[in-house]
């Protein structure tokens, strides 16, 4: 029985270190598992994405969607004209396939013609205090497009229709345009927007972007009204969008969006890199920002008038020179391909007088 009772008691003294073993053992563990959570993964930015549908979202997008060639292959046969139209990403199937006809629609009344304004101004001041001399420099530069165009909405047809994985529509439309009053009894009416400001004060930068289009769509023959507005913003590195098509706002949704195709554009030495515009937000973000952009550089390149307004005194000096332009011009392509997940969307223009 003595014996029995020591062996007992070596049993339960054994049991009790290796109880005390194992939770030592389990403790480590979760203070190693802390650590890598709270110190090393954070020092090293090493987290692990524990969101797996944000995880397989970020896998997806990696994979470029592949456009089809039509996209970059618009043309003109005699008075019927071809031009391409994008949706915003993640809307469902048939609002942004009317979203995509009404921008398509958009865009060909503004090329065909348009009233654009341009003013700029480019500012500066120095001021002299003592051994201290301060400066600040504004560049401004703001363009409006705008047009009316009488149109048949039943000449409008949609040709070649593709949805992107990002659920974006995109349409090839066809309108046989005719340029008489009795046949043209929809009316089209299209405002394009494009703000730049650019301010150093010292060593302090802001940079301030904005891209506006809003259409409104009036067609006769249904007495039904569409309107479309898209916003674009820039605020140093941040930005945002604003999108509301007829009655409804059109969420956007940060992700990385991909694109690829066959047509993929070479640079040379001729090609101009202001002419490219990332396609990371989106098809219709990245060619509405390439359009209205290559308006305010040819607004600047017709015809246009310039003056200067300079005060000198013994501690300021101020200047500002301005540029004002309006001029009736109709564009077109000389250039629109992809390169690298961008749009490089060269245009020319004419006036009209």
């Amino acid at each position: 029985m003595k014996y029995v009772t020591i062996t007992v008691l070596a049993l339960l003294a054994f049991n009790t270190t290796l109880f005390a073993q194992e939770n030592t053992s389990k403790l480590i563990d979760e203070d190693k598992k802390k650590f890598e959570e709270n110190v090393f993964n954070e020092e090293f930015d090493e987290k692990e994405d524990v969101d797996s549908v944000e995880l397989e979202r970020k896998l997806f997008d990696k994979i470029p969607d592949k456009l089809p060639d039509w996209v970059f292959t618009p043309h003109i046969i005699s008075d019927k004209v071809q031009i391409v139209g994008f949706s915003d990403p993640n809307m469902g199937k048939e609002l942004a396939l009317k979203q995509a006809i009404l921008r398509a629609k958009a865009m060909f009344a503004i090329l065909n013609l348009s009233n654009i304004s341009n003013i700029t101004d480019d500012y500066t001041n120095l001021k002299e205090s003592g051994k201290h001399s301060l400066y600040s420099t504004k560049f401004q530069d703001f363009s409006l497009s705008k047009t009316k165009l009488a149109y048949n909405n039943s000449s409008v047809s949609v040709t070649d229709t593709f949805y992107t994985k990002y659920n974006e529509a995109i349409v090839l439309v066809e309108i046989d345009y005719q340029k008489k009053d009795s046949l043209n009894i929809d009316t089209i009416t299209v405002k394009g927007e494009h703000l730049q400001v650019y301010i150093e004060r010292n060593f302090q930068k802001e940079r301030v972007e904005f891209f506006n289009l809003s259409t409104e769509d009036n067609l006769d023959k249904d007495s039904v009204d569409l309107s479309s507005n898209y916003n674009y913003k820039i605020v140093n590195r941040s930005y945002d969008i604003n999108s509301v098509y007829k009655d409804s706002v059109i969420l956007f949704e940060e992700r990385t969006y991909n694109y690829r195709t066959d047509l993929e554009f070479v640079k040379d030495s001729t090609s101009n890199e202001l002419n490219e515009f990332g396609l990371n937000k989106g098809l219709w973000n990245a060619y509405i920002t390439g359009y209205l952009s290559n308006v305010t550089v040819l607004s600047k390149q017709l015809a246009s008038q310039i003056k200067n307004s300079n005060d000198f005194y013994t501690i300021k000096s101020e200047g500002l020179i301005r540029t004002v332009a309006r001029n009736n011009v109709s564009f077109g392509f000389n250039d629109f391909k992809m390169y690298e997940n961008q749009f490089y969307i060269d245009l020319n223009g004419r006036i009209i007088y």
